[in-house]
């Protein structure tokens, strides 16, 4: 009988464990979930005014890592370029919103050794607060295992482990100069 009340008992605790750890592992998923939610109705609101600015077309300075572009954008297609040491890679505001509009994607990176890994981008970003452009986008590109693959379990299993998917990468792109073109 005390051997049955020492069962039940180890029972319940493993129980309330295991309802401690769902409901916490369920908090943080939710967190960073809301935090991207929140990130999407900034950027949403940002666009609004961006769409409401008192001009269509513009002069663009943009510092993109360690290069820079100075252009003009007309009808949202580049026109003009005064300067562009970034070698064909100027962006307009609007593909500026696209790239922040990546926040929360998932690529699978498949290679050699199959779709063992893939890329989580999150883009974090600031917004001008009277146009609404994005005045800096920092992008994370971070490699991860790719769990749901059958790739990933291959290369565990052949002892590739998960260190083929270990990396990130950061770039951050600032709007230095934004104004109606001339």
């Amino acid at each position: 009988m005390m051997m049955k009340k020492h069962i039940a008992l180890y029972l319940a605790a493993g129980f309330t464990i295991l309802l401690i750890a769902c409901v916490a592992i369920g908090a943080w998923i939710g967190a960073g979930e809301q935090e991207r939610l929140n990130r999407q109705r900034e950027r949403f609101n940002a666009r609004a005014l961006w769409e409401q600015r008192p001009f269509r077309d513009y002069r663009l300075v943009v510092e993109d890592g360690d290069c820079t572009y100075d252009v003009v954008v007309r009808r949202g297609q580049i026109t003009g370029s005064y300067r562009d040491s970034c070698n064909l890679r100027a962006r307009t505001i609007e593909t500026l919103f696209l790239v922040a509009d990546g926040d929360g994607t998932i690529t699978p990176v498949c290679g050699v050794r199959g779709c063992a890994c893939e890329t989580h981008l999150r883009v974090y970003a600031r917004y001008d607060p009277t146009f609404g452009y994005p005045r800096f986008l920092i992008i994370e590109a971070t490699l991860r295992p790719n769990w749901r693959h059958q790739d990933f379990w291959q290369s565990m299993l052949a002892g590739d482990g998960v260190a083929l998917c270990r990396g990130a990468n950061r770039r951050t792109i600032s709007v230095l100069y934004v104004a109606a073109a001339p």
